[in-house]
């Protein structure tokens, strides 16, 4: 029993002593390599919480930029019968002799339009050669002689585009062959 007390002081005392030397280093490299483990990680959900910032940046701009675009097209298709009106206007004042100082305003103010329209990226679809349905709308055909099959012979009302967007196609008559 003697014996047993003895060593049961001996333990009490080598758990009470300090660590060594190399039990202190080995604890201290086990919290630097969790530390960089939680560094790591830390850092690498950061750059992503960036990353997402950024591109959240980008969405919204280009949503914006959308918005504004498609605005700009509803406010430019609804400014197309006008022009068509302006350019009716210079066809029947052509007739008139009195009123070619109206005739030259109202060419004047139509050049004006479009002009503007051009700046805010509407361009008017041509309407020369073949039919082409992304662009055009045939809305008569007529045989006609020496016209290639499908080629536009009058236009009946311009199309336009906005940017890459076809805004209102061209009706057209084309010529078909017997």
């Amino acid at each position: 029993m003697a014996e047993e007390k003895e060593e049961i002081k001996k333990e009490a005392k080598e758990e009470t002593q300090e660590p060594s030397l190399e039990q202190q280093e080995a604890e201290l490299e086990k919290k630097i390599d969790e530390d960089k483990k939680l560094l790591a990680e830390t850092t690498d959900k950061y750059l992503r919480a960036l990353a997402e910032l950024d591109n959240f940046r980008k969405r919204v701009a280009k949503d914006k930029e959308d918005f504004v675009k498609f605005a700009k097209a509803d406010i430019v298709r609804d400014f197309l019968p006008v022009i068509d009106n302006l350019e009716r206007a210079l066809a029947s004042s052509k007739e008139v002799k009195e009123a070619k100082t109206l005739s030259d305003g109202v060419k004047m103010v139509l050049k004006q339009f479009v002009e503007i329209l051009k700046k805010q990226g509407v361009s008017e679809i041509e309407c020369k050669g073949v039919f082409n349905p992304d662009f055009h709308h045939v809305v008569h055909r007529e045989e006609a002689q020496g016209k290639e099959e499908g080629e536009i012979t009058e236009v009946f009302q311009k199309g336009y585009m906005f940017e890459d967007k076809v805004m209102r196609p061209a009706m057209v008559k084309i010529a078909v062959k017997k």
